[in-house]
């Protein structure tokens, strides 16, 4: 379910644009060994089953689409006074995304960005809450109340800060109207792939990868690794969020006879990237 947030145009026209599905995005981030270049940062990876429908093979954030009842526990919550849990003044089209993009990360990579009586969960917490529950909130037999209520554990969405907003332009056949949030890793929490539609997580170096990479990047997750990557550690990536405005990016495709780009807009406080080297969801789908 990973980052399902773009998707290639087809080669016909399409007549009437279909409607972008609420979907959310999370760059799991923490300090690592030091790199040459690149400083202390890295970030969460996971690689998508290259049999899934969409985007297989490709190297993603954590994420998917948005269940109704995640946006509905998010309200409840927000009803309470539990200041960590609070708006904390953010746009309103990030408002009931975030327990979708927590719910994800645990389903994904057995990551609980939360606590369990006010205290931190450890890796040897969260290994059992993975063995017990992590199977039945995959097939849904449970929702994310009953998770918390049986395992006890908050989802801090204070934690869960937005980093970026990308719509999926007009003209493609399959559109995602998606928030992209930033996550400090928990401490000493082990991650691992689901083992279904996640088949492999990996720390990376969000620079090193984009340098790297040829052909394994859908566009919009390489150019919120380059956006990241302007950091080199936790602290800077987290000063540069406070300090930056999030523009909504819906990249305009452009098509001439020798060139093809999608052009955002420079406000939005991306630089260039090759885009030669970005692959396209539905050749990804092809493996």
């Amino acid at each position: 379910m990973a980052n399902k947030s773009m998707s290639e145009p087809a080669d016909e026209a399409v007549n009437k644009p279909v409607a972008a599905i609420d979907s959310a995005s999370v760059l799991i981030i923490r300090d690592g060994a030091a790199h040459a270049r690149h400083g202390t940062l890295q970030i969460l990876m996971v690689k998508r089953h290259k049999n899934v429908r969409f985007a297989g093979g490709a190297y993603v954030f954590p994420g998917g689409k948005l269940d109704p009842a995640d946006r509905a526990l998010e309200k409840a919550s927000l009803k309470k006074a539990d200041l960590k849990n609070s708006d904390q003044d953010i746009k309103p089209e990030f408002l009931g995304l975030r327990y979708a993009a927590l719910r994800e990360v645990f389903e994904e990579t057995g990551l609980i960005i939360g606590t369990i009586d006010g205290h931190a969960i450890g890796e040897g917490q969260r290994k059992a809450i993975d063995a017990g529950y992590r199977a039945s909130v995959l097939n849904g037999t449970i929702d994310l109340k009953d998770f918390q209520k049986k395992t006890q554990v908050t989802l801090d969405m204070g934690d869960c800060l937005p980093f970026a907003h990308w719509i999926t332009p007009k003209a493609y056949p399959m559109r995602f109207d998606t928030r992209f949030f930033l996550c400090v890793a928990p401490e000493g929490q082990i991650p691992s792939p689901d083992g279904r539609e996640i088949t492999e997580v990996e720390w990376m170096y969000p620079m090193t990868l984009v340098e790297e990479s040829d052909g394994v990047l859908m566009f919009p997750t390489m150019m919120n690794l380059k956006k990241l990557g302007q950091a080199k550690s936790v602290t800077e990536a987290l000063k540069l969020l406070r300090e930056r405005e999030i523009v909504t990016v819906m990249p305009e495709v452009i098509t001439g006879d020798k060139i093809r780009f999608r052009k955002i807009p420079e406000t939005a406080g991306y630089d260039d990237v090759d885009q030669s080297r970005t692959r396209a969801a539905t050749d990804l789908e092809k493996g």
